[in-house]
């Protein structure tokens, strides 16, 4: 069974299929943040419900309560995501995310560790932040490699350093020229916006496709194996 802990300093609450923790600065929040004592003053910059961290069919789902305060998802690689009010995003295929609550007086880190991660099949789509679900998309191989050179920032990297790669370094990365990138990149762009992916329109099409196919757990860290 799926089980997962959400700790902040000397706080640690766990979690399991059904249940819920919440975090923020009132005393009802199962992970208080921001309270003062010997760590400091309050923080009122921390609303006092700042967010939930919930687990349905073996997956952790995080959601911003907060009606003022944006809440930061940091994972070990890869971009920050951020929440408005009332976003809820499903965890990625990953087992252990900060959530950082940037009060006044200071960041406030929570961490959250899937002790048990879920098997996510080969087909089984993928729910993620917005109304549409996401579904693996499938690549020759000379494809995958092209898009795993593009992505692999957003595989290794972490916070505002996590950006996909430009079509020259993936092209000097592959031996390729970058032609041969921009045209490889320009026919899956055509491809999956027919079949609705969103965001695959104008100049930012190839950085949307790439945060996509991450996204979605279609290029993994497995991929980066079959670059030089």
């Amino acid at each position: 069974m799926a089980r997962a802990t959400v700790s902040h300093g000397d706080t640690q609450a766990t979690i399991e299929e059904g249940q819920r923790v919440r975090i923020g600065r009132s005393s009802v929040c199962d992970v208080q943040v921001g309270m003062g004592g010997d760590s400091g003053p309050e923080d009122l910059g921390v609303s006092r419900t700042a967010a939930t961290v919930s687990m349905q069919d073996s997956r952790l789902w995080i959601r911003n309560d907060s009606a003022s305060q944006p809440v930061y998802l940091v994972p070990e690689t890869g971009p920050t995501r951020v929440l408005e009010n009332q976003d809820e995003i499903a965890s990625l295929p990953i087992d252990h995310v900060t959530i950082q609550l940037r009060g006044r007086i200071r960041t406030h880190d929570v961490q959250v560790h899937m002790e048990a991660a879920p098997s996510l099949g080969h087909t089984r789509p993928i729910p993620t932040d917005g109304p549409d679900t996401q579904y693996l998309l499938e690549f020759t191989n000379a494809e995958r490699r092209i898009l795993t050179a593009l992505c692999e920032p957003l595989l290794i990297a972490r916070g505002d350093e996590a950006r996909p790669a430009s079509y020259a370094q993936a092209a000097e990365r592959l031996f390729l020229s970058r032609s041969r990138v921009e045209n490889c990149i320009a026919d899956l762009v055509k491809k999956y916006a027919s079949a609705g992916v969103p965001g695959l329109e104008g100049p930012e099409a190839k950085d949307n496709l790439c945060r996509y196919a991450v996204r979605s757990g279609s290029i993994s860290g497995d991929d980066l194996e079959h670059i030089p």
